[in-house]
This record gives structure tokens, sequence and C-alpha cells, in this order.
């Protein structure tokens, strides 16, 4: 190959504008300290509050609420308590058909109401950050800069009417976005000093979950910490207090603990939050640790040697019935049962909260047949009360239901002519 100056000249000056675009794009970088893969992040909206270091985000994305699918899922829960209570396939079907138009309306209020709030009061999406287990930099983050003035100014006012209440203050920021914290100058004085940084976990955890109604992401959590800062230092001896099985537990889960996420989807309603470890055997220590914790407290709330019953019943039916183990089996299944589920390295809570309001529907239709069973009772016997006794008339006048205490006061001192 013949060597030639000029393709020799067009290569560097190529490999110089490159070189060129590259120490640019450093500059950048150290002077905003913003990565330039922000811009394309799950959480690029509010990527000057995140770093590496960051403890935990929240979102909360009001885009991503189904009112259709959420009646599908309603629609659904009804259908499945019928069938547990026991009505037949045919009775099913006709209140189902029902149900379709009365769901019908319910979809098309809710998909008005929501675009109306939309457009006035309801933000696209709320972020929670917290910085660390101290509660550095934590605040509500809601992303308004596309937002017009006079939605911007509404929200505003509605989230300081909201915040009053629970000692929340509420405030603009750079007119991007609006900061609702327990103290805003303290806020103020955390960011200023703030460098943001990219996390790629946390970018990629809501990159997963990017159709969920609620995801949260938590990372670096020490337990031990935590409790440090919100009881001024004194967990060491809050700790000798608690049971061995109470100490694995922590210890275990802050030296072994990596991240954990939160779930939950509008539609469907269910909520999932699973929480990951350094490796299985470490998971499965920590469930041992906690299925121990709930043995104690079994055996603490049951004690063999009293009825752990609170004397709602006889001792001498308590020990002759053998109880206090049936009620102490009881109470340690159902604190069980609320446990995680192990899978491989991470420990899973799953709930369908479905499932949970169908067995409640169930429960409510049989209370309600029990209540219109009685009030037919107690109907039938003030009917008699009334055929024997007379009529009892409880209304009054409307005049004395309009007379205020003022009214009632003024009279009460105007002599009698």
């Amino acid at each position: 190959m013949i060597f030639s100056p000029i393709f020799s000249l067009r290569r560097r000056a190529r490999f110089a504008v490159r070189s060129s675009v590259a120490v640019v794009a450093a500059l950048f970088t150290l002077v905003l300290g913003t990565p330039a893969f922000a811009a394309d992040a799950a959480t690029a909206s509010i990527s000057p509050f995140i770093n590496k270091d960051t403890l935990a985000v929240v979102r909360v994305n009001f885009d991503n609420i189904d009112v259709a699918r959420f009646a599908e899922t309603l629609d659904g829960i009804v259908a499945t308590a019928l069938k547990d209570f026991g009505y037949d396939a045919a009775s099913v079907e006709k209140i189902g058909a029902e149900l379709d138009k009365t769901f019908a309306a319910f979809v098309e209020d809710g998909k008005t109401a929501l675009a109306e709030a939309r457009k006035t009061t309801l933000p696209g999406e709320v972020f929670f950050v917290v910085q660390s287990t101290k509660g550095e930099g934590a605040a509500f983050l809601i992303p308004v800069g596309t937002l017009s003035d006079a939605q911007r100014e509404t929200l505003t006012a509605t989230a300081k009417l909201a915040g009053q209440s629970a000692g929340f203050e509420a405030a603009v920021y750079q007119k991007r976005w609006l900061v609702v914290a327990s103290d805003l100058k303290a806020f103020g004085r955390y960011y200023k000093t703030f460098k943001p940084g990219d996390n790629r976990k946390i970018d990629s955890f809501f990159k997963r979950n990017g159709a969920a109604f609620v995801a949260g992401y938590c990372g670096k959590l020490r337990i031990r910490s935590f409790l440090d800062a919100a009881n001024g230092g004194t967990t060491q001896e809050m700790l000798f207090a608690q049971s061995r099985s109470v100490r694995d537990a922590l210890e275990i889960f802050d030296t072994t603990f990596v991240d954990a996420g939160l779930t939950f989807d509008a539609g469907t309603c269910v909520a999932r939050a699973s929480f990951r470890f350094n490796a299985p055997v470490d998971a499965g220590r920590l469930l041992t640790a906690l299925q121990a914790i709930v043995d104690e407290k079994a055996h603490a709330a049951f004690p063999d040697e009293t009825s752990g019953l609170n004397g709602a019943v006889s001792k001498k039916y308590v020990d002759e019935f053998k109880l206090t183990p049936l009620a102490r089996e009881l109470w340690r299944g159902q604190m069980r049962s609320q446990l995680p589920k192990q899978n491989g390295a991470e420990l899973v809570f799953e709930r369908d909260l479905t499932k949970a309001a169908a067995k409640a529907s169930g429960s409510a239709a049989l209370y309600l047949v029990g209540l219109s069973a009685l009030g037919q009772v107690v109907k039938k016997n003030v009917q008699n009360l009334d055929a024997t006794d007379g009529e009892v008339d409880f209304e009054f006048d409307e005049e004395d239901a309009t007379e205020t205490p003022a009214d009632e006061a003024e009279a009460a001192e105007t002599p009698a002519e």
C-alpha cells in the first residue's frame, strides 16, 4: 500500500475532532456534575438530586393509572367473592352483566375525572428522595418545568394546603421542581453542596418497572445506623433488651443486605417487595432468624403458666380444653404466613390484594345477610310493640330544628310577659 500524506492528514483531523468532542463532553460532565446518560435515565427529571450514594427513591406515576384495567380487577373481585360465597353460575352471570353496565359508566367518569385532574392539580409523577439513613435531603419532588404558570400555581397552592396539617412546607425551586419538605431552608442548605451523579442501579430499577403506579428502590440501608439517627445513638442499649433472635436478624441484615425494590400496580392491585442479599445462604439465615422471632413472640403472647387469653375465658376451660397451645399455634401460624418467601438471594413479599378483597367481600356479604335477617326480627318486634303500646312519634318541628343555641340563650334571658 502506497503511503498517502493526504490520507494521513484526514485521519489525524478526524482523530483531533473526536478528541476535542470527548474533552468538551468531559468538561461539561465535570462542570455540571451530571453524566451524559442522565438525559435518558428513568429518573432524568430529578437527576440533580441523585448520585451514587443516594439511599432511596420512590416514584408515584399518575400517568400509569389505567381506569379500565382497574374496573376489570374490581369485576374479578366481585365474581370471585360471589363464587366463594356459593352463588350459582347463573346468578354470577346475571350479576356480572349488571356490573358490566355499572363499571362501564365508572370507567368513563374515571377517565374524565383523571383527565381534568391532570390539567389542574394532579402531576404526572411525584418522587420521594432521601440521601442517607440520617434522613438527609429527604423531600418530595414534583417536576413542574413543563407545566403552565397556572398549573404550577394551582399545584403549589394545593401542596401548601395539604402539607400544613402534616408540618410540611412547599415551594417551587428553580421553576423546575415543586419541593415539599419539613424544612425548606435545611433542604436548600443540603443541596447547595450536593454533587449529582449517575446511579445505574436506581436507573436500571426504574426502567424495569416503568409501568408501575408506585415503584421504590433502596440501597445501602443499615438498620442500626437508621435507629441511631432516630434515637440519638442509643441503639446499642436498646439491643441489649432484645432477644438473641432479634439481634441475630439485625446483624445478618446489616452485614449482607444489598438493595430492595418495591412496586405496586394500581390496575391489578398487586404489591411486591424484594430484599436482595449477598448470597442465598444469607437470605436463608435471615429468614430463619425471622421465624425464630415469631416463635418467641408466640410463646410470650401465650405462655404456658397463664391462660394468655386476658381473662376472656375461664382458666378452668383454658386448661381443660388446652386452649393456650391452640391459641399460640393459631397466632404463630398467622404471623409465619406473613413472612417473605425465599427466592435465591432474595426475600420476597408479594400480595395480590384482589384475593384479600374477594375474601373480605365474601365475609361482608355474610355479615349483610345476617344483619338483614336480624333486621327483619327487630322490625317484626317493633311492629308488635306498635300494635300493643301505641305509636311512638320521634318527629320534631322544623322550627325547633333551625333554632340556634344563641336563640335559645336569648329566649331564656327574655322575661315572660
